[in-house]
């Protein structure tokens, strides 16, 4: 599990990145998604629960402002409205990335 969380952080900082290099913004890019990330671990006797993923109650924008907020933020990096740039891809292949390796570190555990 430990291997499957740190794994999974890199693959959401890459996804942050691989969002970031599509298109030339008019104005500066906040890196706003970058605190997004939210990975929680949890370990009780026999079991283990994760959850990775991007949290939107975390960010806003502009930051610190809230004049939209974070669930408008994925919205807007999904579907490029209010002339966002990136790639709208970046949190659907993190999450593919993120449920295959945790697939790859458990088998290799249990293989």
């Amino acid at each position: 599990m430990n291997n499957t969380v740190r794994d999974s952080n890199e693959i959401l900082t890459e996804s942050y990145d691989q969002y970031y290099s599509v298109g030339k913004p008019k104005r500066q890019r906040t890196g706003t998604l970058r605190g997004a990330s939210k990975i929680e671990l949890s370990i009780r006797g026999d079991s283990a629960y994760m959850t990775a993923g991007y949290d939107g109650t975390q960010i806003s924008y502009p930051p610190g402002d809230g004049t939209f907020s974070g669930q408008e933020v994925f919205e807007a990096t999904a579907t490029g409205t209010y002339g966002v740039l990136g790639n709208p891809e970046y949190d659907e292949e993190a999450l593919n990335k993120i449920v295959n390796m945790a697939k790859e570190n458990f088998r290799s555990q249990f293989g």
